[in-house]
């Protein structure tokens, strides 16, 4: 049994607050329930599975949510202040999620229990086996640079693999941030940040820290800074716009809205000297791309439609920022390929009979937006989870997947019986699953 979760971005806590309390027990429940679902076969004889690899599919770890970046280094940099910064933060991840890693090294060194088959294929009750479980954490863009060789020495020491990608038994696994044009950038340079760094770092980032943020209390804060967090670059007005609307605390509403606007001429202003315009794709646009986005970021007193509008349109920053290429993933074979991080319009390589995407794809209106070229989407579920997302697949039974947003289902199908067997999907699942057409 293969179980891929992503996107748990467990920051230092300066900036956004530490995973829930009790995330990894839920986890680790779902875990033992979905071990124990998987060993019943489609003939109805209960088999135990004989392993499950835990897959943690990137962002597990947001080393760009600090304080520590608001003076003058930034994470993108290679000197030696900005290296000191980064473990700085490094070691604050790991302090503000130490729950969450001890229950990954707790499932390493108990595995999970389930119940023991009789010879006539039936659970025994009373009676456990212990199943291995084997886990790996992979490399994404917030925590970009785990794969390296000391993170992945250190890794090995209580058994955890680190890595770019995962693969086996027909199912390969990566984080799938190099399709999104919105975190590309020059690296050859050393000097530019992707839009998706300069934005965390230097626009919500100093958003989230500032005085009238602070003032909010946490409950009118905490949904205000997950909005901005998972919102589209093209979203983020309207995010703030909606808090504001809603906001019964018209006083505080007005400085939230001002310090945005603020916020977004700082970041302005930054973008402009970081060397942003030299890096991904903003180097080939026939326009000021720094300028467009600033003039939407601070659009917040005349809402559009939510999100980027569907590609093809006269709205050349949507252009831009959508239409992801085909996601190169060698080795799928005609498995299953997981993508971590939803790229925009995301394309199945050839080979790959089946794309499965933990978080929802940004910024497309789907009543609107075209179907995607060579793929047949099955779930569009375009808003956040409030949970990180799971997939559980299981190479026996048919060859079963299930996405569930910790133990809350999203769907169920057959490999070998397309859409067949699902089950009703949550309209904040934040899962998305294309076929091969």
């Amino acid at each position: 049994m293969i179980v891929v979760t992503a996107n748990w971005e467990i920051g230092d806590g300066s900036l956004w607050p530490s995973p829930a309390v009790g995330i990894m027990g839920r986890f680790r429940a779902e875990l033992t329930r979905a071990a124990l679902r998987a060993g019943w076969q489609g003939d109805g004889r209960y088999d135990p599975v004989p392993r499950v690899d835990v897959v943690f599919a990137g962002d597990t770890f947001d080393w760009l949510a600090s304080r520590e970046w608001l003076g003058t280094s930034r994470p993108w940099q290679r000197g030696a202040k900005a290296r000191a910064i980064r473990e700085r933060v490094m070691a604050g991840t790991l302090r503000a999620g130490q729950a969450v890693v001890r229950g990954m090294l707790a499932m390493i060194r108990h595995g999970v229990h389930v119940s023991r088959a009789d010879r006539h294929g039936r659970p025994v009750p009373g009676a456990t086996l212990c199943v291995p479980v084997g886990l790996s954490i992979l490399e994404g863009n917030l925590d970009a640079g785990l794969s390296r060789e000391a993170s992945r020495t250190s890794a090995a020491r209580p058994g955890i693999g680190v890595g770019a990608a995962w693969d086996a038994r027909g199912v390969r696994v990566i984080h799938g941030d190099g399709s999104d044009p919105i975190w590309m950038a020059d690296r050859a340079s050393g000097v530019g940040p992707s839009l998706g760094e300069s934005l965390r770092v230097d626009l919500l980032g100093r958003f989230a820290a500032s005085a009238p943020i602070g003032a909010i209390e946490p409950d009118a804060r905490r949904p205000l800074l997950a909005s901005l967090r998972a919102a589209d670059p093209l979203g983020l007005a309207d995010a703030v716009a909606a808090w504001c609307t809603a906001s019964e605390d018209a006083a505080m509403a007005g400085r939230v809205h001002d310090e945005w606007l603020r916020s977004v001429s700082a970041w302005h202003r930054a973008a402009r000297g970081s060397g942003l315009t030299g890096a991904g794709p903003w180097n080939e646009a026939s326009f000021d791309v720094v300028d467009a986005l600033a003039g939407r970021l601070a659009a917040i007193d005349r809402r559009a439609a939510a999100g980027r509008p569907p590609s093809g349109s006269t709205d050349l920053l949507a252009d831009l920022l959508g239409g992801s290429p085909p996601i190169a993933a060698p080795g799928a074979g005609r498995g299953v390929l997981v993508l971590g991080h939803a790229p925009v319009d995301a394309s199945i390589a050839a080979g790959t009979s089946r794309l499965v995407g933990l978080g929802a794809r940004r910024g497309l209106d789907h009543d609107r937006d075209r179907p995607l070229p060579g793929v047949r989407e099955i779930s569009p579920l375009p808003t956040t989870p409030r949970f990180p997302v799971t997939a559980v697949i299981t190479e026996r039974g048919g060859g079963t997947v299930a996405v569930s947003s910790l133990g809350e289902p999203v769907a169920e199908w057959g490999l070998n019986a397309r859409q067949q067997g699902w089950s009703p999907a949550r309209a904040d699942a934040g899962a998305w699953i294309v076929d091969a057409a």
